[in-house]
């Protein structure tokens, strides 16, 4: 059972039991986690025989090769995927919400590298196993300081290094020193020159009110489509194929 902590939690425990009423009693049984939890431990006392524990560390953390930064940040600076699209780099994003064929065609552009930004929720954080992910951004901090582990652990696998910058905000603070305290070290800032920042900023504000249109235009297109006769992809299409129409128009307008 993988991630085993997480399908326990998520109150699936009457369902563990049902399959293990099912399967033969004399089986080999696996717990894999990142994170343990005492639900995890009633488990084994309960389920199985002579259990034997293999526990890499009696303490949280990440892997060395993983450089760990955060970088301080006003918190209205916050809108995504359209935004990214909009500066002209291929974003994709996964989750929950979206169909199991939708989630499924996000994660392959993403692994055959048609895309290079995933823009996911923490229904990314478990149980993927992307090769060469170089950086996990954490765009918000999660809630709970276990879920950083599980998030921040989809780089620097097998061996390999990677990096994670997590954006705090002036609301985040106490969450950050959570993670901190649960990892047992103090993660260093991120340097950023505030000039380079100044220069693009012009540029992020327009991709963001660009982004802001689009998922009006996308909300007001959803309502209007009957029974769902659009599918999302062809909806957020037509939304930014609409914006950008009569951006231009206006563009040409101010011209003459």
């Amino acid at each position: 059972m993988d991630e085993a902590d997480r399908i326990l939690n998520m109150d699936f425990e009457s369902e563990v039991d049902k399959i293990l009423k099912s399967i033969p009693k004399e089986r080999r049984t696996y717990l894999y986690s990142a994170t343990m939890t005492k639900k995890v431990q009633k488990l084994q006392r309960a389920s199985l025989k002579d259990p034997v524990k293999v526990e890499v560390s009696n303490k949280y953390q990440t892997v060395d090769k993983l450089q760990q930064f955060y970088i301080f940040i006003p918190a209205k600076y916050k809108r995504v995927s359209h935004m990214l699209r909009n500066l002209g780099l291929t974003a994709i994003p996964l989750n929950g919400q979206m169909q199991q064929a939708k989630r499924l065609g996000a994660l392959n552009k993403f692994k055959a590298k048609a895309r290079s930004i995933l823009i996911a929720t923490d229904v990314a954080s478990r149980g993927l196993d992307i090769p060469h992910v170089d950086v996990v951004i954490n765009f918000d901090i999660p809630t709970h300081s276990k879920d950083y582990i599980h998030r921040v652990g989809r780089t620097a696998r097998a061996g390999r290094a990677g990096k994670s910058i997590t954006f705090v905000t002036q609301y985040d603070v106490e969450l950050f020193q959570r993670i901190e305290h649960l990892i047992g070290k103090k993660l260093p800032q991120f340097k950023t020159e505030e000039e380079e920042v100044m220069q693009l900023q012009e540029r992020v504000a327009e991709a963001q009110r660009l982004a802001a249109m689009e998922c009006k235009e996308e909300a007001q297109a959803k309502k209007k489509s009957k029974r769902g006769a659009a599918s999302d992809s062809d909806t957020e299409e037509a939304a930014q194929g609409s914006v950008r129409k009569r951006i231009k128009k206006g563009r040409k307008g101010k011209g003459h």
